[in-house]
């Protein structure tokens, strides 16, 4: 496994996940792109998508209930709260080895992958989309960008994972070899 060992490339992925981190336990992410790009061309060679399905709702989604515990609860309010807080992929919580053991499933995937994606030549650069609601705060050096899709490339759906709360598809775009 490549581990780098540029301290500027771990505190970039360091800001990320962190930031990653305040989206997705807020419920603000659909999806998740890493675009590895060709620093001479400029031409975008790999495309890993992670769609991202949040079936828990956050607190904000919910609407807010009175602090006095004797006072009515609106009974159109109590069936929101109560339906909002279903879940979409699970009857009960999966247990955390079966969860893990999907994820190892999909990193020997990707490991895998090495036989049908074609080899990287020359230096490249990668770059993280990430799709988050209209309404999230996104610090100022996040901007704005296009989908970054290969052009006449080859697409591959891998496998994905689930949670009570979670679901994560993954699809992998290439640019064929010349």
């Amino acid at each position: 496994m490549l581990v780098s060992a540029d301290d500027q490339v771990k505190a970039y992925i360091k800001k990320i996940m962190s930031q990653l981190d305040k989206w997705m336990v807020g419920g603000k992410i659909s999806k998740l792109v890493i675009v590895i790009t060709d620093k001479d061309t400029g031409e975008h060679v790999e495309r890993w998508q992670f769609d991202v399905q949040i079936s828990a709702p956050t607190k904000s989604k919910l609407k807010p209930s009175t602090t006095d515990p004797s006072a009515p609860i609106d009974e159109q309010q109590q069936q929101e709260n109560s339906s909002a807080n279903t879940t979409l992929f699970a009857d009960k919580e999966k247990p955390e080895s079966e969860i893990q053991a999907e994820i190892a499933a999909i990193f020997r995937q990707i490991t895998a992958s090495v036989t049908f994606l074609p080899q990287l030549n020359g230096d490249c650069t990668f770059n993280v989309l990430v799709y988050a609601d209209a309404d999230s705060d996104v610090p100022v050096e996040w901007g704005d960008s296009d989908a970054k899709e290969i052009q006449n490339g080859e697409r591959v759906q891998l496998r994905g994972f689930s949670t009570a709360n979670h679901r994560v598809d993954t699809i992998v775009s290439y640019r064929l070899g010349e």
